[in-house]
């Protein structure tokens, strides 16, 4: 399954005071921009000397990359309107995801796997495009094999996060072996885990800690989710969670906060 049913919603801002108030600043949806990024194969890895097909540690992370090495954008770009419009569904209410924007980095793959996530940034301010917290940053970047994570907005500062192989073969269907079935299979994971549906559960979940969405231990002891309830607990689950569409009404309302989504 590709893709999820299209929900035709629409947004408006809003914006307002109190009485013998200071005005409040008016809201602004947050946006979430997708990257795929293939970084530079120099002369440390150069293409014709990737190691298709067999795992590598480097600075004690293993590496995994299934060949071939250009996976397709209409691909990914087509799971990105999915995750979209899931995440509407979740929410009740549409953020934006841009269209992908395609990258081939300036910076080697030795210089990804060292500095991971903190080159998005560099990534970002190299396009042009604002490094302000109106904006989440979801980069696909080829040769980080498992790597995932992200990190929240605050204080006028982007959201960003992160996914590498594990992801994109899963989107693109490579067959097995898999940077999935190859870094995940032996190490207890679910199957679905490196699946297209699991794995879009999966960056649809690092997008949502670029929105300030934490896992279930990162909220108070006595009101916390369950960790199978919701997509940023048991991710693979996707799109099957207990007792909810995927998150509960507590993160609903966290993700909308300053999110103005209005039907």
């Amino acid at each position: 399954m590709r893709s999820f049913l299209r929900w035709l919603l629409r947004l408006f801002s809003f914006g307002g005071s109190g009485n013998g108030q200071q005005p409040q600043p008016e809201l602004t949806p947050k946006t979430i921009v997708p990257l795929l990024i293939f970084p530079r194969l120099s002369d440390d890895i150069d293409f014709g000397d990737i190691d298709f097909g067999n795992t590598q540690e480097v600075d004690g992370d293993n590496y995994y990359v299934s060949s071939p090495w250009e996976v397709s954008d209409s691909t990914v770009d087509e799971a990105v309107r999915g995750a979209e419009d899931w995440l509407a569904e979740a929410l009740g209410h549409r953020i934006i995801w841009n269209s992908l924007r395609l990258i081939n980095s300036e910076y080697s793959l030795a210089e990804w796997r060292t500095t991971k996530i903190y080159l998005i940034k560099d990534e970002v301010e190299q396009l042009g495009l604002p490094w302000t917290d109106d904006y989440v940053y979801l980069a696909f970047v080829r040769g980080m094999g498992g790597y995932a994570g992200g990190i929240h907005y605050e204080n006028g500062i982007a959201g960003y996060s992160m996914v590498g192989d594990i992801c994109l073969e899963a989107i693109c269907e490579y067959p097995e072996p898999t940077a999935g079935s190859a870094l995940l299979g032996d190490n207890g994971w679910p199957a679905n885990s490196y699946s297209l549906t699991g794995q879009t559960g999966a960056f649809i979940h690092e997008a949502l800690h670029g929105l300030d969405l934490p896992h279930p231990d990162g909220w108070p002891e006595d009101d916390r989710p369950e960790w199978e309830e919701t997509l940023m607990g048991h991710w693979w689950n996707m799109p099957n969670f207990a007792n909810t569409n995927g998150l509960t009404q507590r993160e609903v309302d966290k993700v909308l906060q300053w999110t103005v989504t209005s039907q």
